[in-house]
Formats: structure tokens, sequence, C-alpha cells
């Protein structure tokens, strides 16, 4: 799990922007920043792993610039993004839909839900 945890982290902290496992954001942590679900899969096997984008904006051209950024790199490739750990790769995929663009409780946040899948292929 490891190998994974810190596999996940590197991707999703690789976008100029701080990532968190979901809920745990530091209290005093500004947006904007990068949420992200923690999941490991037995080799072969395909599991549903998500991200969050989040900034305090009252207009979408950030978010949805890190978004694209995001896109990029999860469509670089056929297999998706794969993430080299030292006893194997993690892989994460585009799902569908892939995006959703949403508005918070708060107004003035907004977020964008990225729907993945993820493989694990390491000991």
């Amino acid at each position: 799990m490891l190998d994974t945890a810190h596999a996940l982290y590197t991707f999703w902290s690789g976008f100029g922007l701080p990532a968190y496992t979901v809920d745990t954001v530091p209290d005093k942590a500004a947006m904007p920043y990068i949420t992200y679900s923690l999941v490991e899969t037995e080799p072969l096997e395909t599991a549903s792993h998500y991200a969050q984008v989040w900034y305090r904006t009252r207009y979408f051209g950030d978010l949805l610039a890190t978004v694209d950024a995001i896109k990029a790199k999860l469509t670089d490739g056929t297999q998706g993004a794969r993430i080299d750990c030292p006893k194997g790769y993690v892989c994460i995929r585009p799902a569908s839909p892939l995006v959703q663009i949403l508005t918070d409780a708060d107004p003035s946040v907004k977020y964008a839900y990225i729907n993945l899948q993820i493989n694990c292929y390491h000991n």
C-alpha cells in the first residue's frame, strides 16, 4: 500500500498544486489544491479512483486549465497515466464521465470531480 500511496501522491502533486488524500486537507490549507482517493487493487483488478480539483474563485479559467493539464497526462498514452514505483507501477485511466464541474455549498468554491479507474501492478 505504501508504494501505491507514494505513486498517487507523486502523480497528483505534479500539477503545481498541493495534493492531499480525501479528508486529510489541513484546516489552514488555502485553495487551490487537489484531493484524491487512496485505493489499491490486486494485480489485474480494476477499482474506482477519483480526484477533485478545488479553487476559490468566481471564474472557471484556472480550474479548467488545471483539469486540461490532468486530462493531457491521463490521455497521453494508450494505457492512461503510468506511475512507476519501486516494485512495479500504478496505472490510472479515464472513466466516464471523465470530468464534472461542480459548485460547493459556498458559491465561491468551484471544483472538478475527475472520475478514474486504477490498476496496481506491484508486490
